[in-house]
């Protein structure tokens, strides 16, 4: 793909609405009317929906009845049926996601188990016509368990092996592992992290799967302080981190890329110990990429300090400038969104349909703002104007969407805060949104 060519872009069918009330075909049909290329398949949508046509419900999609399937057959059944559906409308389905839970590994034992786990939905893959299962790391909810006897050497050692073992596993059945490191892991929380492992189990079919919330969000961005930013750490150090990890991974060993961006929350979050802060964050406060800030908030805009200056959208990661980077080392896969929000709980028909209008709004707009920051193509190569692509304007930050506690994400979503900006400052915004909405809904 060339570097002007524009990425092929996909959704998870979590972002565009809680399977309580929006199901899979609904969110499916969403994403093809606009215009997104494939949909990420939530695995627990997808067992919505075989719950679904168990109860008699999609039976017009399906080759047979529910009735005469064992579980096994029922899963394949239903897998290919979504893929039926999505094969019609023009989409692919580029990633099944997560797999959870396959770490904190003592015995071979436990490795058999996870394995197990694992192999109900590989083998439900090639019926989905899906290549790719995601592999996130793990919130472990109890005593730390690096300690003495178990070392975080041994942990890892553990990790290679099991994920070697994965890894042929899944080549049996045509699928691609990608590691993600999620922000709030107990262990494994970094790219550099799921870099040294993936890098040691050596396999083709085993890669990295970065996502721009869960990167920033550990490495740049921490919820537990006032400011919102990891104690010690600015702009500047962040982008010196990315482009260590652009020199550091080849472009083919990221196999894939999940982008959202977040908002600051009303007060600092706190851990606990079911849910640590980053997750709960994760799960009230992430939005689309270059979201423009409503303007019913614009009196609430703050600078940021000049170390970690605003990143003039809705959210304050910068999701911008790592999503030019991973461009600029040659990554050409897909761009896929994937953001958490109180507002997916919501119940009306329309809800697919408004998350996934912003979702792919800011997918164009990003790859607006990638392609013409300075960069020109030689021999596949990306040049581009570096302080360009990856310096932030002083412009205004991120608004609050009520003003609540961020306490209760673990039963539903928080509410959302920020502060003030001088006034002329708050007017340049005002007209630089107001021309940015009259154009795109022109």
């Amino acid at each position: 793909m060339s570097a002007h060519t524009q990425p092929q872009f996909a959704i998870a069918s979590l972002s565009l609405g809680t399977n309580v009330y929006h199901d899979l075909p609904t969110k499916i049909r969403v994403a093809s009317d606009l215009g997104y290329n494939g949909i990420e398949i939530f695995i627990p949508d997808f067992e919505a929906f075989v719950d679904e046509f168990r109860k008699g419900k999609h039976a017009d999609m399906c080759t047979m009845p529910a009735s005469s399937c064992s579980p096994v057959e029922l899963d394949i059944v239903c897998a290919a049926a979504v893929y039926r559906l999505c094969n019609s409308l023009g989409l692919e389905i580029p990633l099944f996601q997560p797999l959870r839970n396959f770490e904190n590994f003592h015995t071979q034992e436990e490795i058999d188990v996870a394995l197990a786990d694992a192999e109900r939905w590989l083998r439900i893959m090639p019926a989905l016509k899906c290549d790719l299962l995601l592999v996130c790391s793990n919130h472990i909810p109890r005593s730390h368990i690096i300690t003495e006897d178990y070392p975080v050497e041994m942990y890892y050692e553990k990790q290679v092996d099991a994920f070697r073992q994965l890894g042929a596993l899944a080549e049996r059945y045509g699928v691609r592992i990608g590691y993600e490191p999620l922000s709030w892991g107990t262990v494994v929380d970094n790219w550099m992290q799921v870099w040294d492992i993936v890098k040691r189990v050596d396999r083709e079919n085993v890669g990295v799967l970065l996502d721009s919330f869960n990167t920033l969000g550990n490495q740049y961005a921490d919820p537990g302080q006032p400011s919102m930013i990891r104690k010690g750490q600015t702009l500047e150090g962040m982008l010196s981190n990315l482009e260590e990890m652009t020199r550091t991974i080849p472009a083919e060993k990221i196999f894939f890329y999940q982008i959202a961006d977040a908002i600051r929350p009303a007060e600092v979050c706190v851990d606990d110990d079911n849910m640590p802060r980053r997750m709960k964050w994760s799960r009230a406060c992430r939005v689309f990429p270059c979201e423009p800030p409503p303007l019913d908030d614009f009196m609430e805009y703050t600078f940021s300090d000049p170390e970690n200056p605003p990143s003039g959208y809705w959210g304050f990661l910068p999701v911008v400038q790592m999503t030019t980077l991973l461009h600029r080392m040659g990554y050409r896969g897909w761009w896929s969104l994937e953001v958490f929000n109180k507002s997916l709980q919501e119940s009306d028909k329309g809800c697919p349909e408004r998350h996934g209008r912003r979702g792919i709004d800011g997918l164009r707009t990003l790859w607006d703002v990638v392609r013409t920051s300075g960069m020109v193509s030689c021999d596949s190569d990306v040049f581009f104007d570096t302080e360009r692509a990856i310096s932030a304007s002083p412009t205004m930050s991120t608004p609050p969407l009520s003003t609540g506690s961020i306490s209760d994400a673990s039963d539903s979503f928080s509410s959302l805060g920020s502060d003030s900006e001088p006034e002329d400052v708050l007017l340049e915004a005002v007209d630089r949104a107001e021309m940015e909405l009259k154009t795109k809904h022109n």
